[in-house]
């Protein structure tokens, strides 16, 4: 089953594993504030992220597996409100990977995405069932004024079912990997991933979300809803330049020299490994990567997983 393959392939590559430390994977750090009310917590996979509300917490994403403790254990140091609320951006094991040990508590409800939480429930290979109890297709309020939480969903990018979870009172969205490390995403086409999709659905989060101030990203740091924006836009040009170079019958490889010649682009084609960058290589390796998935997807052909890619692989850039 190919799905199990790719979840496998990610699990041994080091975004997913069994324990805190494993494959290069950093362990559980210290929550880091955010807002009034939110905290990161980076390490051991993606970000968790905590919600501090009026009587109660909301968590989104559990990382790794056997992560549970060392992220309840940031939590009380926040606070001793109890867990009532698990969200998950999306279906990858270093998102859900703990998610048990949250959900086998009483009262606390799981929610995802219509597309997420399919997978969820129909586990495979060594990743059993997750349980859900509450999904949704495009949108989901949970709770009301400073404790609301907004969920949206406006299509394909990094899996089909990627959420942005948004505390409007602090004015903060979670992305979730279609945004992680501030440069162009891993897609992954057994989960529904798509780059061709992915700027239509950044668009779309870009224009439809309201008064944010603070993006929190999937694997990485904290950005500003500017520089979502400039992400936003390197990847409709990403897309853009696969088009018009395939259209010339040019290559991935004159694509990216395209890419290079635009100066504000820049920041996204770097070849410097970013701080906590856990897999996938440098930003400029990863547009590479996704010019060469594209190319796919347009030629109808079926998008492969690159999760990384040897250096000598990478064209060299063009003076």
């Amino acid at each position: 089953m190919q799905r199990v393959a790719i979840l496998s392939a990610i699990v041994l590559g080091g975004v997913a594993v069994t324990g805190a430390m494993a494959q290069g994977l950093p362990g559980i750090e210290a929550a880091e504030q955010v807002s009034e009310n939110v905290w990161r917590i980076p390490g051991a996979g993606g970000n968790s992220i905590v919600f501090v509300r009026s009587d109660d917490v909301v968590l989104v994403d559990t990382k790794v597996p056997e992560s549970g403790a060392g992220i309840l254990a940031e939590i009380r140091k926040i606070t001793d409100k109890p867990v009532t609320t698990l969200i998950n951006t999306h279906s990858h094991p270093d998102h859900i990977g703990s998610n048990a040990f949250f959900a086998e508590n009483d009262g606390v409800q799981v929610v995802a995405q219509a597309n997420t939480a399919k997978r969820m429930r129909e586990g495979g290979g060594p990743f059993p069932p997750n349980r859900v109890d509450a999904d949704f297709t495009t949108y989901r309020q949970i709770g009301e004024g400073d404790d609301m939480v907004e969920l949206h969903w406006f299509g394909a990018g990094h899996t089909d079912g990627d959420a942005f979870v948004v505390f409007p009172s602090d004015r903060v969205m979670m992305a979730g990997d279609i945004y992680a490390w501030h440069m162009s995403p891993l897609i992954d086409p057994a989960s529904g991933g798509s780059i061709l999709a992915t700027p239509t659905t950044l668009t779309a989060a870009y224009y439809g979300i309201d008064d944010v101030d603070t993006v929190i990203q999937g694997h990485g740091g904290t950005s500003t809803w500017e520089e979502f924006r400039s992400f936003m836009t390197f990847n409709r040009g990403l897309v853009q330049t696969a088009e018009l170079t395939a259209q010339m019958g040019g290559t991935p490889a004159d694509a990216l020299a395209s890419l290079e010649a635009v100066p504000s682009f820049a920041i996204f084609m770097g070849d410097e490994v970013l701080p906590g960058l856990e897999y996938g290589g440098t930003p400029r390796g990863r547009a590479y990567i996704n010019l060469m998935v594209a190319f796919e997807e347009l030629r109808g052909e079926e998008p492969q997983l690159r999760m990384g890619i040897d250096p000598s692989e990478i064209p060299a850039r063009q003076n």
